[in-house]
């Protein structure tokens, strides 16, 4: 029976608040997981607009989608909002098939005019993508009916499916009612809209971003109830609060890693698909001769800085590509040769070239690892008689340094990832600045003729053939100095399970399926 207080309150029978107990379910727990998304090179941190972005996709993953995306492993592209995909038999068109009963956040469907309307954006010029030039053979987006689109092509091109890893789907009926240059510069992301596991709730400029699960997500709702992203200054900030179990996740360094910043937490490491280069300008007389460049690879000994600074976590690369299965069996190993790195310097005339003036060496990387990295280069290139000075900036002014051409060297990263046609827009001529991001401003005419038989190349076998000769063209041209590919680590709490990894350039492109992630 029951019985009412003077205090408002309500007394239960024993008998009754048993039956109570085992009849009404409990609460569920407000599971939060907390992760620092943006930190390290896979980041763009508080940079929301995914149609200008070239890194973060890790974070953009988790409450947008994109069309296909690889698995953890990068060695098979499966679909995410596309269900299939193929080539017309002459390669002029390529027909994208969509995943039905998917829903935007606000539940509007995901439709196929959501998918020309995204395309489109990418393609404008007001919008100045830098996947823009992935799709350069698209010459027409056509609806064909709701869950199909159809891509009218100019010349065939096979990386297509790799391309569309990296471009977030987002809502024509929210956002065809601005320009792209509208798109590009206002604050629309403030209140985004996508069809990804979690949806958009709170933004602290300065602190985090906070999403919440998707009942409605169309591979179920998420396990997590609320997933954070919090921003800190620096990666050492971040891995202090991981040891301590404020954030579930981040991004590690090797110098934190053997710091002791592991010790509490599960160490993921894998290669980072990022190649390591030092860049020259191919414009500088300097650099003409590929003698020079040859000699300043010999110099270095890339083995003992493997050893004593990466201490094993990284494999020397050959040529632009690292791949084992697109090395050429007779690609020079450039093992360090001082006496023939100063007898081809001398050959090519280096001292009517350079007058004895000192290079500078222009990098964004600012790690400690990196430092001792340059500061190495520096004594193996005074060994023969290349004086060389270190410059140190952001990432925001290196790209306007080399941009406008007004540098000699760089020590950099680029994308390897697993399709190769990745690296055209670095490399091919066609796409020197200002009309890309072929900053090293090389030209070399078999280089470009490679990549575009690689571009409508389909059967795999005959690809890969096409592109070992390409590592063996950049292997005796160095259009880039190649160095090495590193691993890099993250790190998780212990009380988390099912969560997926791997180190990519940019972050994300992979399923990493955070619906199913747990925290016990």
């Amino acid at each position: 029976m029951l019985t009412y207080r003077g205090t408002g309150s309500i007394a239960l029978s024993a008998a009754l608040a048993a039956l109570l107990q085992v009849s009404l379910p409990a609460a569920a727990a407000d599971t939060v997981f907390t992760g620092a998304f943006d930190v390290g090179p896979q980041g763009n941190p508080q940079k929301f607009n995914p149609l200008t972005a070239s890194a973060g996709f890790g974070f953009y993953n988790k409450y947008f989608n994109t069309l296909t995306l690889y698995d953890p492993a990068f060695q098979k592209i499966s679909g995410d909002l596309a269900e299939s995909w193929s080539f017309s038999k002459d390669g002029k068109s390529f027909t994208i098939k969509l995943r039905k009963g998917v829903h935007w956040h606000d539940g509007a469907p995901f439709t196929a005019a959501d998918v020309k309307f995204t395309l489109g954006l990418i393609k404008d010029p007001d919008m100045a993508s830098v996947f823009a030039v992935r799709f350069a053979d698209v010459v027409n987006i056509r609806v064909a009916d709701e869950h199909t689109v159809v891509l009218e092509l100019l010349n065939m091109d096979a990386s297509l499916p790799d391309a569309l890893t990296n471009v977030m789907m987002l809502p024509n009926h929210l956002l065809s009612k601005f320009t792209a240059k509208e798109l590009r510069t206002s604050d629309w992301w403030k209140s985004p809209v996508g069809t990804g596991p979690f949806k958009w709730n709170k933004y602290v400029p300065d602190q985090y971003v906070e999403l919440l699960a998707n009942p409605d997500y169309f591979r179920g709702k998420p396990k997590i109830n609320r997933l954070v992203n919090r921003y800190f200054k620096d990666s050492s900030s971040a891995a202090i609060a991981l040891a301590a179990g404020e954030i579930n996740y981040s991004y590690l360094t090797q110098d934190q890693i053997r710091d002791g910043a592991g010790k509490n937490v599960q160490v993921i490491s894998g290669q980072s698909m990022v190649l390591n280069y030092i860049g020259l300008n191919n414009q500088d007389p300097r650099f003409k001769d590929v003698r020079v460049r040859q000699a300043l690879l010999y110099a270095i000994d890339r083995a003992a800085i493997v050893k004593n600074i990466y201490k094993g976590s990284a494999v020397a690369s050959n040529c632009v590509l690292s791949s084992p299965k697109y090395i050429p069996q007779d690609a020079n190993s450039y093992d360090m040769n001082l006496s023939k790195a100063k007898a081809l310097l001398e050959e090519a005339g280096w001292s009517k070239l350079n007058h004895g003036e000192p290079l500078e060496l222009l990098t964004y990387y600012s790690d400690q690892l990196s430092k001792d990295v340059v500061a190495s280069l520096q004594v193996m290139f005074g060994q023969i008689g290349v004086t060389v000075k270190p410059r140190f900036v952001d990432a925001p002014t290196y790209g306007q340094i080399v941009d406008a051409g007004k540098f000699s060297m760089v020590f950099a990263g680029a994308g390897n990832g697993p399709d190769p046609a990745s690296l055209m827009p670095l490399l091919h001529s066609s796409y020197a600045p200002p009309k890309g991001v072929n900053r090293m401003r090389v030209r070399i005419p078999e280089l470009d003729k490679l990549f575009d038989a690689g571009q409508a190349e389909t059967d795999d076998g005959k690809r890969n053939d096409i592109y070992k000769q390409l590592c063996r063209i950049t292997n005796q041209q160095l259009p880039w100095i190649p160095l090495w590919v590193a691993n890099r680590y993250g790190g998780y709490t212990k009380n988390v399970t099912n969560f997926v990894w791997t180190p990519s350039p940019g972050g994300g492109r992979y399923q990493d399926n955070p619906e199913n992630w747990t925290l016990r």
